[in-house]
């Protein structure tokens, strides 16, 4: 099983490194998405707690807003040290 992970994981590598240009567009579509989905967790968090009658609504604001927060950062400093590399 283990020579069979490493050897798709060598074609996956070939594969990887044939089409630079498809990739850049695969990783700019991917951190475009963790940037949508950090502002939607930012955006929708609030009225998420604010819907919700439970005792627990303060504590998944503070999880969505954090997730939404970290996905949103990470993706710009992800883009950053991208756009500085080229």
């Amino acid at each position: 099983m283990r020579l069979r992970i490493s050897t798709m994981a060598a074609r996956l590598l070939e594969r990887i490194r044939g089409r630079p240009a498809r990739m850049r567009r695969l990783g700019d579509r991917v951190l475009e998405g963790m940037r949508e989905v950090g502002v939607l967790l930012i955006a929708f968090a609030p009225l998420d707690a604010a819907l919700v009658e439970s005792p627990k609504a303060r504590r998944s604001l503070l999880l969505f807003l954090s997730l939404g927060c970290f996905l949103f950062l990470w993706a710009l400093f992800l883009e950053w040290r991208r756009n500085d590399d080229h």
